[in-house]
């Protein structure tokens, strides 16, 4: 049963039913929430004043004589979570938020486990909140990753047995021409298997050091890849200049994964040119946006790069497996990750993190 209040009705005019109807229809949680201020004008909780029928389904209580109750009552887990803030921000910005939520609280007592993609925007003097439910998608991910975890470690013992194996083979002294061209193409075959297992491994651990993340100084970070790749950018005679970078809450060791894929890249992806590699950072509210830019031979036009096995333009050697794992990692950290192309050649890699 759908809840209402009468400021829903003054806000939306003759429109209310026929909008009351559509959001009654929608797969995903919506509810509408008015702040509650005290005496002094303060905004001190929120009182729900709508809430369509998938809202009870996805939160998992009877929500039909709820309306105007207070939310720090009802859920006060919202203020751990981040939620209370989020739509405290909205209220006062008039900006709309949005990311996903592990949930981990009550409501009336009935426990909430979930993973949500929240969405908050302003509505009039309130705020319209939207949920979409990911719980089962995440649960199937999370089966897929530890199977790819549990795979890659089964094939890694064997093929690490035939590398070994290979190499023995290749030092004999008394193998003839076509023997050693076998032994050869065994050995290569064999790290280039063993290196899609470990990008595999990769992508399936990416953001299981959530709990390691602190303060990081991306400069640091990233003049420590720069300088792992020293050896690859000098025979290349690349460049790569780095602008002033800021410091973000981060895992050390998954940031460092995200930019050692992008400039390894960016300077890979390279036709006749030398490589030259852009990396700077630019603030936009309450995040930071980064960028990878190079000269190279652009993107392609139809692939999703940053799935799983997608490959670029060319045919450079590689898992197929870096830039997903970014996108996992990024993610992750709440942000997004995505790619441009370079009017007159090249792509610039951009990724968000929070501030």
């Amino acid at each position: 049963m759908t809840v209402r209040d009468q400021r829903f009705e003054a806000l939306l005019g003759p429109a209310a039913p026929l909008i009351g109807a559509v959001f009654d229809a929608l797969p995903d949680a919506i509810g509408i929430h008015w702040p509650v201020r005290d005496e002094g004008g303060a905004l001190i909780d929120f009182a729900l004043g709508y809430s369509n029928p998938s809202g009870a389904r996805v939160i998992g209580v009877d929500l039909s004589n709820d309306v105007g109750e207070r939310l720090l009552e009802v859920m006060p887990g919202v203020v751990e979570l981040g939620v209370y803030d989020r739509l405290v921000r909205v209220v006062e910005l008039g900006e709309i938020e949005s990311s996903e939520i592990e949930f981990d609280t009550t409501y009336r007592g009935h426990r909430i486990q979930a993973t949500w993609m929240h969405t908050v925007l302003p509505f009039g003097a309130g705020v319209m909140s939207m949920v979409f439910d990911l719980t089962e998608a995440r649960r199937r991910e999370r089966e897929l990753r530890d199977f790819a975890h549990v795979a890659a470690h089964a094939l890694r013992e064997p093929l690490t047995t035939v590398h070994l194996l290979a190499g023995l083979l290749g030092r004999q002294g008394d193998l003839a021409p076509k023997q050693q061209e076998v032994v050869t193409l065994m050995r290569d075959s064999v790290e280039r298997a063993r290196g899609m297992v470990d990008a595999i491994l990769q992508y399936a651990t990416a953001d299981s050091d959530s709990e390691n993340r602190r303060d990081v100084d991306c400069a640091v970070v990233v003049g420590d890849v720069v300088a792992g790749l020293d050896a690859q950018i000098s025979s290349l005679a690349g460049t790569v200049d780095v602008a002033e970078l800021p410091t973000v809450r981060a895992s050390p060791f998954a940031l460092s994964r995200v930019f050692q894929n992008l400039i390894a890249n960016a300077l890979k992806f390279h036709d006749r040119e030398a490589p030259v590699v852009q990396v700077s950072a630019a603030r936009a509210d309450a995040s930071w946006t980064f960028a990878v830019r190079d000269n190279g031979i652009g993107l392609p036009k139809t692939k999703d790069i940053f799935e799983m096995f997608a490959r670029g333009v060319g045919d450079h050697e590689g898992s197929g497996v870096g830039l997903a794992t970014c996108r996992r990692i990024v993610e992750a950290h709440g942000g997004r990750i995505w790619a441009d192309p370079v009017p007159g050649g090249g792509s610039t890699f951009s990724f968000t993190l929070p501030d």
